[in-house]
């Protein structure tokens, strides 16, 4: 043997592989716990509403991270040549979700025109984090549409309907006519020769409060509305009303039927009778409803 060559003594072969199984069990679990903190899954921003315009409405930021969490939100408004500071947060401990509501308006000095919308979003993964940068060209428009009345109902039965011709602005991206809870939109087109008119069709709600108002609305892509009040005679129209008897037979016969085979038909008449009347008379109101507001503007 050469004086180069060494060997390890039998008695020593142990401890060197107890060694060995200690520095693997040591990486392994090193692995097992830093590996989550070296995920690649960079922070998620949503904007809504999701546009390239912006008015008095308020913008909602949404950040979310799914790994270690996040560790700072930076958010900035840049317009005409200023930056204007919106969010400038660093989290304590890991935080999934942050939503931010900005009021674009609300910001000392902006003004109409161009911006540059940024945020910056990084999470807690090791060393420098996994980053995520939304930068958005927008558009900062706080000046409402315009409306003009054209024709209108001067009559209109209380539980009627009535009918007006209007003329919205170039920019408006809805319009139509609300009664408290109820929104009619106007359909464009529907005037001979006047393309830019539009025609709204809307009932005066049988069950709407007595100093319930109706009001021709527009709105632009920013958000900004435009009321105008419609001043209109409301006819107070007084309806009949009759009691109708109903009986056992009839219930079971005509309006049990009604009920789908999932439904309990063994409770009493006038338990199928509520059944029916309620619950099934909603269901398709609501139906029709729904497939109302898919209804073309086209004439047929």
């Amino acid at each position: 043997m050469s004086y180069l060559e060494t060997r390890t003594p039998r008695s020593k072969r142990p401890l060197v592989l107890a060694l060995l199984v200690s520095a693997a069990v040591v990486l392994l679990a090193g692995g097992f716990y830093l590996a989550p903190r070296f995920e690649r899954q960079a922070p998620v921003i949503t904007l809504t509403p999701d546009s390239d315009v912006v008015g008095k409405a308020p913008i909602d930021i949404g950040v979310t991270d799914q790994g270690t969490g996040l560790k700072s939100i930076t958010a900035t408004l840049s317009a005409g040549g200023k930056e204007h500071p919106i969010s400038n947060e660093i989290f304590a401990t890991p935080t999934g979700e942050k939503k931010l509501s900005v009021e674009v308006a609300k910001l000392a000095g902006i003004k109409e025109g161009r911006a540059v919308l940024r945020v910056v979003a990084r999470d807690r993964s090791l060393f420098t984090g996994n980053e995520t940068v939304l930068q958005r060209e927008i558009t900062i428009d706080f000046t409402p549409p315009t409306l003009q009345l054209i024709a209108e109902d001067r009559y209109i039965n209380f539980g009627g309907a009535g009918a007006f011709v209007y003329q919205p602005s170039a920019d408006t991206a809805t319009s139509g006519v609300r009664v408290g809870e109820h929104f009619f939109p106007g359909h464009k087109g529907q005037v001979k020769g006047k393309e830019d008119h539009y025609v709204v069709f809307f009932a005066h709600p049988y069950n709407a409060p007595p100093n319930a108002k109706a009001f021709l609305v527009a709105t632009d892509k920013a958000g900004n509305t435009r009321e105008m009040g419609l001043s209109y005679e409301l006819k107070n129209v007084k309806y009949r009303k009759s009691t109708i008897a109903v009986s056992d037979s009839f219930i079971q016969s005509k309006v049990a039927p009604l009920l789908s085979a999932g439904d309990a038909k063994e409770g009493s008449a006038k338990e199928t009778f509520l059944a029916v009347n309620n619950r099934l008379r909603k269901q398709n109101d609501d139906r029709i409803a729904a497939i109302t507001k898919k209804s073309s503007s086209a004439r047929q």
